[in-house]
């Protein structure tokens, strides 16, 4: 029997070391591929729900502009000058809006869009609750309750 040499031990070393190291890479590589076929599963799935929710009878939620009160701006000595948003003046006739509770007046497209991205007034900045989000709701888990 003939004694194997060192050569010949490095060379079994190395060609296993680079079976290990294609293996883990295959293994990642299907690891990642699995994760993504999973992310793109759950994403299509999750709209295709979102979509068949709003399908059925529910009329969607209205939006913020249909939600504040309009009024036609009138030239009042307690009226104030300018629209404190986009600080461009009232004029006769302006669409304007009146917050609930603190009764700031806005230009309405100009208040809409700020209560878009915030719930407060932009002058004393008290919370602004808009009468669909006072009213009580009528379908809700406990989680919605919890603090």
């Amino acid at each position: 029997m003939a004694a194997m040499d060192w050569d010949d031990l490095g060379d079994w070393i190395t060609w296993g070391v680079l079976v290990f190291l294609f293996l883990a890479t295959l293994l990642t590589a299907l690891m990642f591929l699995a994760f993504l076929i999973s992310h793109a599963i759950t994403f299509f799935h999750f709209r295709r729900g979102r979509r068949s929710s709003n399908a059925g009878n529910k009329p969607p939620p209205p939006s913020i502009d249909e939600l504040l009160e309009s009024m036609a701006y009138k030239e009042r000595p307690t009226a104030p000058d300018s629209c404190a948003i986009c600080v461009a003046p009232y004029k006769s006739g302006d669409t304007c809006s009146v917050l609930p509770g603190c009764a700031h007046m806005f230009h309405k497209p100009c208040v809409a869009s700020w209560l878009g991205k915030n719930n407060t007034c932009p002058l004393c900045r008290a919370t602004v609750i808009l009468p669909a989000a006072a009213a009580p709701r009528q379908q809700g888990n406990a989680a919605d309750d919890m603090v």
